[in-house]
């Protein structure tokens, strides 16, 4: 997959593409349902497939007062696309300036003239240009009169739930990673660093790996069932993410990671953890023997239900 960071760094206009254009924040059952559409007739017609996507996230340059969590790295979205098999990505810079194209400007500069598009595929809820002005009705009436196809797909429903990025990134930030996991046809992870603790795990028989990550979004607060992934190879884990409570740390949220049947020391190897299914909230204990019966059940919890996961 080639990666061109705007359309200033194609070499030249493209003679034929078929088109999407998103924010693709997660490249969740939504996304993915119109990036099929765009390989089945790029295949069929053997023209490239080309994405656009935007960096930074236009939501971050235009409401930064609502502090937007994406959902992955753009690094990320890349393999994804990558894995999915696009030929072209194109991550076009985004600012202000950029958002008060007109939709005139914003059809003929970024996406007639570049990609000469025999086939443009849109989500249901896409718009563009200043102030939204270019709706569907508006880029349908363009494409006839330009002379390329427009596909509207419809919102994809997993269980009665349309699936989007928000409705994603509610799923996480409740602690339900099974939702997440569904609407993302796959798992919800973080990834990072194994960093020194204060090494409690370990007096109380339950070591753990303490991840260090720069993530926008985390999982609330509480106890889940994991895979973790270090050195090529995959560990079942339960997984706290949490203040501490009963050791009196609350402030800085930590997120350790019991792995089962592991004990090597694994300071500043990258980790990466899948997370499976929540099992409780987090709580403060009376002592520390009850904290450390109940992370034994934590771990006997999370190797029943990480027992039938494919490693």
């Amino acid at each position: 997959m080639k990666i061109l960071q705007g359309i200033r760094q194609l070499p030249k206009p493209m003679m034929k593409s078929v088109l999407t254009i998103g924010n693709f924040d997660g490249v969740h059952l939504g996304h993915q349902a119109l990036i099929t559409e765009v390989l089945k007739r790029s295949q069929a017609s053997r023209i490239p497939s080309v994405v656009m996507t935007f960096d930074p996230h236009p939501m971050k340059v235009l409401h930064p007062d609502r502090q937007l969590k994406r959902l992955f790295s753009n690094e990320d979205q890349q393999r994804q696309f990558e894995k999915l098999g696009v030929d072209v990505l194109v991550v076009e810079p985004f600012s202000r300036e950029f958002s008060q194209l007109s939709p005139s400007q914003y059809v003929d500069g970024w996406i007639i003239n570049p990609f000469h598009p025999e086939l443009l595929v849109v989500g249901h809820d896409f718009n563009f240009g200043a102030n939204r002005g270019g709706t569907l009705s508006f880029l349908g009436d363009r494409a006839r009169e330009i002379g390329f196809e427009l596909l509207v797909v419809p919102p994809v429903s997993i269980d009665g739930v349309v699936v989007s990025s928000s409705r994603v990134r509610e799923a996480i930030t409740k602690g339900d990673v099974g939702q997440a996991e569904k609407l993302l046809g796959r798992r919800f992870y973080l990834e990072g660093i194994v960093e020194k603790g204060a090494g409690r795990g370990r007096t109380i028989g339950v070591p753990t790996a303490n991840l260090r990550t720069s993530v926008d979004l985390v999982p609330s607060l509480g106890v889940y069932a994991a895979m973790a992934e270090l050195n090529g190879k995959r560990y079942a884990a339960a997984v706290n993410i949490g203040h501490n409570p009963t050791f009196q740390t609350e402030g800085q949220v930590s997120i350790e990671a019991h792995l089962l049947d592991f004990s090597s020391d694994i300071y500043g190897v990258p980790m990466r953890i899948e997370f499976v299914e929540r099992i409780r909230d987090e709580q403060k204990f009376s002592s520390v023997n009850a904290l450390t019966a109940q992370i034994k059940k934590d771990v006997e919890r999370s190797r029943q239900i990480l027992r039938g996961i494919e490693k």
